[in-house]
Parts: structure tokens; C-alpha cells; sequence
């Protein structure tokens, strides 16, 4: 178990690794934008939440743009992701799609983006005291 953490580590800090995470959270983050800035009456009917919808997508922005970062600006990589959240929202409510910024959905984006975040700190914390 100790083996296969430590290569849980060395495989996150390797550069191919990170710079993948970072085209993977480019790519996330214009398919979030996309999807956000479409009419309401184009989205297809999903039996979840809003909110969830917003969690799970900026929880799958955040952990590959906290593994791109790297383990020393975790913080920052959050702080990135809660602002795109907030930015993605402004421009929801700008765009005259019919839809509407919210505080709520910013919020949602932001724990997506804790959460997202958060697992990545934690798997580099548990892998470093293999």
C-alpha cells in the first residue's frame, strides 16, 4: 500500500502529468462556459439539483487545475477556480440568453471548487506519509 501511494505521488508531480491536468482544466473550463452561456431552453433536462449540477462541475475543474498548480499553490488554484465560478455567472447574466447571474449557482461553483481542490490536498497528504 506505502509502494503505491508514493507512485500515486511521483506520478502527480511528474511535468507530463501536470501539464496535461492543465489542457484537461482548459478545456473544462471552456466547455463550463459554453454550457453556461446557452439559452436555458438548449439545456438538456438533467434529474439532478442546479446546485449539483454546479458542485460536480467545478469539483472536475478544480482537481485537475490543483494537480497542475502543484501541492505548494493549492490555495491558489482554488482561488482561480472560485473567481472563473464568479466571472461565468457575471457573463451568464450578461449575455441575454435568458438566463441570470446567481449567487447561489457562484456559491455552488465555489464548493465545487473547495471540494474539487480538497481531494487533490488530501490524496498529496496521505500519499506523502507513504
Amino acid at each position: 500500500m506505502r509502494q503505491k501511494l508514493a507512485d500515486i505521488r511521483q506520478w502527480l508531480a511528474q511535468k507530463r502529468t501536470r501539464g496535461m491536468a492543465g489542457l484537461l482544466s482548459a478545456s473544462l473550463a471552456l466547455a463550463i462556459l459554453y454550457v453556461c452561456l446557452l439559452p436555458g431552453s438548449d439545456l438538456p433536462k438533467v434529474p439532478l439539483s442546479d446546485k449539483i449540477e454546479h458542485v460536480i462541475a467545478y469539483i472536475a475543474l478544480s482537481a485537475p487545475l490543483a494537480v497542475w498548480f502543484g501541492p505548494k499553490r493549492l490555495g491558489a488554484a482554488v482561488c482561480l477556480a472560485v473567481l472563473y465560478g464568479g466571472f461565468v455567472e457575471v457573463a451568464q447574466g450578461l449575455a441575454g440568453t435568458g438566463r441570470s447571474a446567481s449567487w447561489l449557482d457562484a456559491l455552488a461553483n465555489a464548493a465545487g471548487a473547495v471540494i474539487g481542490a480538497g481531494s487533490i490536498a488530501f490524496l498529496l497528504w496521505r500519499t506523502r506519509r507513504a
